[in-house]
């Protein structure tokens, strides 16, 4: 069952020290950065989840850690920013040269996994698996 949710993302002190650290390939970002927080009764809603695939209107989705998190408001969702939040935030800039990256309608819906490590998420995303489409003209 797919629920619609309004998706925001943002950033956490532990991402930012992660980032400017260089560190966007490490388990330490993949462990901050691949989770989403859900409402409770959602979560409940939702079965339970261990994992969740989040997709926008576009068609593009992502699998991330699904998280019971009573900070979230009943419909709304929030993922780190991240790759795994780039995937899927519109790309409509309303003019401003940089996306929103809140307040975007989205569906969300339990799965089975896997995340993606950054790596394979990229490939998968840019390349669809295929590595060696980024050096083909």
């Amino acid at each position: 069952m797919a629920m619609d949710v309004i998706l925001n993302t943002g950033s956490t002190v532990y991402e930012g020290k992660v980032i400017k650290g260089g560190g966007k390939f490490t388990d330490d970002y993949t462990r901050e950065c691949s989770y989403c927080d859900i409402n409770p009764e959602d979560f409940e809603a939702l079965g339970r989840p261990w994992f969740v695939r989040v997709s926008n209107s576009l068609g593009d989705s992502v699998v991330l850690r699904a998280r019971r998190a009573k900070s979230q408001q009943k419909g709304e969702i929030f993922i780190v920013r991240g790759v795994w939040a780039n995937i899927i935030v519109m790309p409509e800039t309303l003019s401003t040269g940089s996306p929103a990256y809140k307040n975007w309608p989205a569906k969300i819906e339990k799965c089975n996994g896997p995340v993606l490590d950054p790596i394979m998420l990229m490939r998968e995303a840019y390349f669809h698996g295929n590595p060696e489409k980024a050096w083909k003209n």
